[in-house]
């Protein structure tokens, strides 16, 4: 146990550590009684705070497993409410609510012996978020105003406003499994109500003169813009006066951040947040690049040379790219921070690292001086995920990672796993040589193991010389065979087929709007086929017209959101170009036309079998 405590405490998400916490979950759900159990709670009273911390975490997680009470778990909580830590007693009122919720419920509303504040509202916390929670008016009326503000459903009185002054700082505390303040959980709840009344209660609060409230009408404002499309209009002549030089820094810098995570915000209130780059760089440079806005370019690199930003420097690079920017400060700053972290012999260990190559990747053949690092990222044998995204990085580049090609050739397996395929692709991206990629095409395991290999490859054929009639066969048969046709060999069929293969297109690519895997790309395509796409009109319309953002279930909220951004653009953009095809043919354009901002009905769905050509 020990052991595993200073690997947790080193790195808890190192895969070590999670192998030996499964090992841990697999013998307490066995034996809750168990000697692994025993020491497990015993260790919930380490001299060490952070360790009691995070003990106390992993039996709330159990405890979550097990669908009746847990006396011993509920037994080392109640002994840490009283913790002289206060993470420790919020994690401990937590696993209480889990392992013995009748015992909290009482620890919570019945007279006696109480636990401190701090647990006391940890354990409102924690219970209100349960189905089977105390009857709300309970803590609604608790002498503790941060009990009556967690209890409270919306921001409609002055007594809920004087409580949200009062002690609206206290909730959402460390420790406790969940860190809503006041206004996540008001724009949770809103979600079920109208959209609009929710937007009146941002606007309420960011209007009074306490950064408590400013901070609570951005919380609820998050949700808002991630739940609705008409959120991020709305919301900005609200939100806009809090990016000032007058609002709290707390304040200001949240409002950043939540601005500068959507693209139709951060075009909205682009000259504030220029402002803002040197004081809050990681959201306002971010945010300015992914609309292509130049002037972030200097702090983006900055942040890139530093490895600071991991998950959106990548798609920041690809605004700047797309906006026509000179992409040789990003490969430099990206080419730094790879020489400094080679040099730590870190490869296989820093994550940073997987950004400055995502931005490789992103500047293309711009990225030929970083070959070099590329290849020592590429040759460590435990470098993983990052070997991947080097391979990737190599074939964008082109031609110029020419010097790649004996090491990626000593790589190269044929495509039979997916690393393989990736290499392979690089391969015939770099050198250009079809017979290298026909030879690929014959060495291809069956399509249903590596459909996603396939399909680049075609495409690549497609664009580099055309399909041969042996690749029109192979699409066909596969085509006919599978249970779900992959969105771009039934683009690949169209664009060499037309009109042969249109039912096809027709049939797929619908089906992938909603994703944000291929959605865009389907609208796309959809929009060349023009006027023929026009049985396609409906579910476009659907995905276009929507009022609640799709659920896209990428991993980020905020990239779950700026993807529901870029799909709806797409297909507004396909409907406006079937549209025009229409109009040219002399058909009602009008008939295409999408309808922002209204909900319309998806049309008739696509039979659940594949395509068989007649």
């Amino acid at each position: 146990m020990e052991t595993w405590i200073r690997e947790a405490r080193r790195d808890p998400a190192s895969a070590a550590c999670g192998l030996v916490r499964r090992v841990i979950f697999d013998a307490v759900l066995a034996d809750r009684t168990g000697p692994v159990a025993v020491r497990l709670l015993d260790a919930t009273a380490d001299e060490r705070a952070d360790v009691r911390l995070l003990l106390l975490e992993i039996v709330t997680g159990l405890s979550g497993c097990i669908h009746d009470p847990w006396p011993e778990a509920a037994a080392a909580a109640v002994a840490r409410l009283r913790d002289p830590d206060e993470p420790v007693r919020r994690a401990a009122a937590w696993l209480l609510a889990e392992a013995d919720h009748r015992q909290a419920v009482e620890l919570l509303t019945g007279a006696g012996q109480e636990p401190d504040p701090v647990a006391r509202l940890a354990l409102a916390e924690a219970l209100l978020v349960r189905p089977d929670a105390p009857q709300r008016q309970l803590p609604a009326a608790d002498r503790d105003p941060a009990i009556r503000l967690r209890a409270a459903r919306r921001p409609d009185t002055e007594a809920v406003l004087a409580d949200l002054d009062a002690a609206g700082a206290r909730l959402g505390g460390p420790g406790g499994r969940m860190s809503w303040g006041a206004g996540t959980v008001w724009g949770l709840a809103a979600r079920s109500g109208d959209e609009n009344t929710c937007y009146e209660h941002v606007g309420l609060l960011a209007a009074r003169d306490t950064a408590v409230a400013q901070r609570a009408a951005v919380d609820m404002a998050e949700v808002a813009v991630r739940e609705w499309r008409a959120a991020p209009e709305a919301l900005v002549p609200h939100l806009r006066p809090l990016l000032g030089a007058a609002a709290d820094p707390g304040v200001r810098a949240a409002a950043a951040a939540l601005l500068g995570s959507l693209l139709e915000t951060t075009r909205l209130c682009a000259g504030e947040l220029a402002g803002l780059l040197d004081e809050l760089p990681d959201a306002a440079a971010p945010a300015l690049a992914r609309i292509g806005d130049v002037r972030a370019l200097p702090q983006l690199c900055r942040l890139v040379a530093e490895g600071r930003t991991v998950a959106v420097v990548g798609e920041a690079a690809e605004g700047l790219a797309g906006a026509g920017a000179d992409a040789g400060p990003l490969v430099a700053a990206a080419t730094e921070f790879l020489d400094r972290h080679l040099d730590r012999h870190e490869g296989a260990t820093d994550r940073n690292a997987a950004a400055a190559v995502g931005v490789l990747r992103v500047c293309g053949a711009a990225s030929a001086v970083a070959v070099p690092q590329l290849l020592c990222l590429l040759g460590a044998d435990d470098a993983g995920w990052l070997r991947t995204q080097a391979a990737l990085a190599l074939g964008e580049i082109g031609p110029g990672a020419a010097a790649a090609v004996p090491l990626l050739e000593g790589l190269a397996g044929g495509g039979s796993t997916r690393f393989e395929g990736h290499v392979e692709m690089a391969l015939i991206r770099i050198t250009g040589e079809r017979r290298r990629a026909e030879r690929l095409f014959a060495r291809l395991p069956a399509w249903r193991r590596n459909a996603s290999l396939a399909a680049d490859l075609l495409e690549w054929f497609a664009e580099h010389g055309g399909l041969e009639p042996q690749h029109v066969a192979y699409l066909w048969e596969a085509v006919d065979t599978a249970g779900a046709v992959h969105p771009k060999w039934a683009a690949a069929l169209w664009r060499h087929e037309g009109a042969a293969a249109a039912a096809l297109a027709l049939e797929v690519l619908p089906r992938a709007l909603d994703g944000e895997l291929y959605g865009p790309y389907a609208c796309t395509v959809l929009g060349d086929m023009g006027a023929a796409a026009a049985p396609a009109v409906p579910a476009l319309r659907a995905v276009a017209g929507r009022r609640v953002r799709v659920a896209l279930h990428t991993g980020s909220f905020e990239q779950d959101t700026r993807g529901d951004e870029r799909l709806a653009a797409a297909a507004r953009g396909a409907l406006h170009r079937i549209g025009e095809s229409a109009a040219g043919r002399g058909q009602d354009a009008r008939e295409f036309a999408g309808a922002p901002g209204t909900e319309i009905a998806p049309g008739p769905a696509a039979p659940d079998r594949p395509f068989r050509r007649s």
